[in-house]
């Protein structure tokens, strides 16, 4: 196909989604008002194709400035869209009585208002707009880094896009006006509202989460009541330029003053606080910065993902290590898509709440961004030879002086790590209570060494684990998608290779390689599971 089809295929396929969705929403007007339970799911499916609907008319409006690489995989994700729309309308069409009763449409493609439902068929239309719902729920997981990475493109004709349709696209996506207006570049004086005053955090009561490095924070007003926070703290190197990670980190907050926590698995930012400190030692003050983040909904009682790890709970349903594996890999898009580097992906740093208000699966988030910076920005080779924090390092950048300059698939080398943990649901780390002393888990094979633990003891141990282990407790897709993570920079790795290669210069590429190699692979085999149960269910 020519690179003049490939616009016109994108367009077809959204015109495709958007006919099928249409008929879907035609469909289920005739069962509204047949009981409550019936009318809230028909609400459901009617917001969520709402917003899909907005995101496909945005998509068809701006083929021409993806590039095609990134072009094609929007294209296969609104074919996958087409196809389930048109499997879960026909299995509706059947539950559905037409005027004529013949199952015929009209010429026009459309159904018609006088529709009557086979009222006596409602358990199987109730499983059928189900699967509905779930699907569009599924494609908005799939389609969102990759949408939210077209904002990333420094062209007026986005803005212009997203005008066309500001007061609905502003509703269903308020993210993208913070995105985009991270894009544009300022004279470096600070922004409002992102630095905090210092008191801010003597109006908090803070408690340590175990196995984390970030902090729990409440505080208590009286015009709002009870507010949960988060606190991450970072020091500023000495080496460092203040005023450069200063203004990283304003960047930083400002990309997560989002309102979609659940999209993005990233938390809110309220803000900054700077601080200096002062010894009779110093020939310098040293400084610190301090993230605010929000709790999401309010919760309470944050934990690690090291704290669920070593809970001991062997019994941790399936279908909940695919959903954390999901939010971990979208988590890590959206910082590549925000374009930072993480440099600090572990359980210590993945914050969950579980048991919320929309699930009874662990609602994960990724915070520790004390070692973040910028893409394009310089790195300190500075390290530490912590054994626990090497293992979620790639081999090049373990140690106190790690050999190479960060890149974005070294966050994707810690993530496979983090994959790998949860998919065996085996902790890595084990913790001394008394002694406070961390050593390796049995699991890995490596507590039997005399000599100091290095990046090829753990290379060969996760490798083993991802090859020999993983597979029965996850199957051989998730064990393929682990292992292409831990050899992400490998040369025969032809899936990611040199960052180079496939880096444009608005730095999308390296994110659409990672959505179809990761992301998108773990999101369809959760949706594998769902569907599993499903069937086993009816």
């Amino acid at each position: 196909m020519s690179g003049a089809e490939l616009p016109l295929a994108i367009i077809g396929a959204v015109d495709l989604c958007i006919k099928y969705g249409g008929k879907l929403i035609k469909l289920c007007a005739a069962f509204k008002g047949a009981d409550n339970e019936i009318t809230e799911r028909i609400l459901r499916l009617e917001a969520g194709w709402f917003k899909t609907e907005l995101q496909l008319d945005f998509m068809r409006r701006v083929p021409s400035l993806m590039d095609g690489y990134h072009r094609q995989l929007n294209e296969k994700i609104v074919e996958m869209l087409q196809s389930k729309l048109s499997i879960v309308t026909t299995k509706i069409e059947r539950v559905v009585k037409l005027p004529d009763d013949d199952g015929e449409e009209s010429t026009a493609g459309y159904i018609s208002s006088k529709v009557k439902a086979k009222r006596w068929k409602y358990a199987v239309f109730k499983e059928s707009i189900d699967e509905a719902i779930e699907e569009l729920e599924l494609w908005q997981r799939t389609a969102d880094p990759s949408w939210y990475l077209i904002l990333k493109i420094a062209n007026s004709q986005v803005d212009q896009a997203l005008k066309a349709g500001d007061a609905t696209t502003a509703a269903f996506f308020p993210s993208t006006k913070t995105i985009r207006a991270c894009l544009r570049t300022d004279n470096g004086t600070e922004v409002p509202g992102i630095f905090l005053p210092a008191h801010e955090l003597e109006k908090m009561t803070v408690q340590r989460i175990l196995f984390c490095e970030a902090k729990a924070a409440t505080r208590n007003s009286t015009r709002k009541g009870p507010q949960n926070f988060l606190l991450a703290s970072m020091e500023c190197p000495p080496i460092a330029n203040r005023q450069l990670v200063k203004r990283d980190m304003r960047d930083l907050a400002r990309k997560l003053q989002h309102d979609d926590p659940g999209t993005f698995g990233l938390l809110s930012c309220k803000g900054v606080v700077e601080q200096l400190e002062s010894t009779e030692t110093d020939a310098q003050p040293r400084v610190s910065f301090t993230m605010v983040f929000r709790a999401p909904n309010n919760l309470s009682d944050p934990r690690s993902l090291r704290h669920l790890l070593l809970s001991g709970s062997s019994r941790v349903a399936l279908s909940d290590k695919f959903d954390i594996a999901r939010q971990m890999a979208t988590a890590i898009s959206y910082v590549h898509t925000f374009g930072f580097v993480h440099k600090n992906i572990r359980p210590e740093t993945l914050i969950s709440y579980v048991g919320t208000q929309t699930s009874s699966s662990p609602a994960v988030y990724l915070l520790g961004f004390e070692n973040f910076r910028k893409e394009e920005g310089r790195t300190y080779r500075i390290s530490d030879n912590d054994w626990e924090k090497n293992m979620y390092r790639h081999p090049s950048r373990q140690g106190p002086t790690p050999d190479s300059e960060y890149i974005m698939q070294h966050d994707i080398y810690s993530l496979g790590v983090c994959l790998l943990e949860v998919g065996l649901w085996n902790s890595f780390v084990l913790y001394d209570k008394e002694t406070e002393k961390v050593t390796p888990a049995p699991v890995l094979g490596l507590q039997q060494h005399d000599r100091p633990i290095d990046h090829l003891d753990f290379t060969n141990a996760l490798l083993r684990l991802s090859r020999d282990e993983l597979p029965r407790c996850m199957g051989r897709k998730y064990a393929a998608i682990v292992e292409t993570c831990l050899t992400c920079l490998d040369p025969d790795n032809i899936g990611f290779g040199n960052e180079s290669d496939f880096m444009d210069d608005d730095g999308v590429l390296v994110g659409v390689r990672y959505i179809e190699k990761v992301k998108s692979k773990v999101i369809a085999q959760f949706r594998d599971i769902n569907s599993t149960y499903r069937f086993y269910l009816t």
